[in-house]
């Protein structure tokens, strides 16, 4: 990943801070029929973790194979 180790604990905590305050989303996502992108942009965007400075040196791409890493490991 090329996501710089700081980086990826903060964006992990907030991420996962958010996954702990919405019991069984990922469920519900599943039974909707919804991506995983999806997913893991969704809880992206319910986080509010300010995603700007990262696209100083990533792309989507990036961040979403960071994202996947996070919400795969919950």
């Amino acid at each position: 990943m090329k996501i710089t180790r700081e980086d990826f604990k903060r964006l992990s905590y907030v991420i996962i801070d958010t996954l702990e305050g919405l019991p069984n989303i990922k469920d519900k996502y599943k039974l909707a029929g919804l991506t995983k992108e999806r997913f893991a942009w969704d809880i992206l965007w319910e986080s509010k973790f300010d995603v700007s400075p990262l696209y100083d040196y990533l792309n989507d791409s990036h961040i979403q194979t960071a994202l996947f890493k996070i919400v795969g490991e919950y």
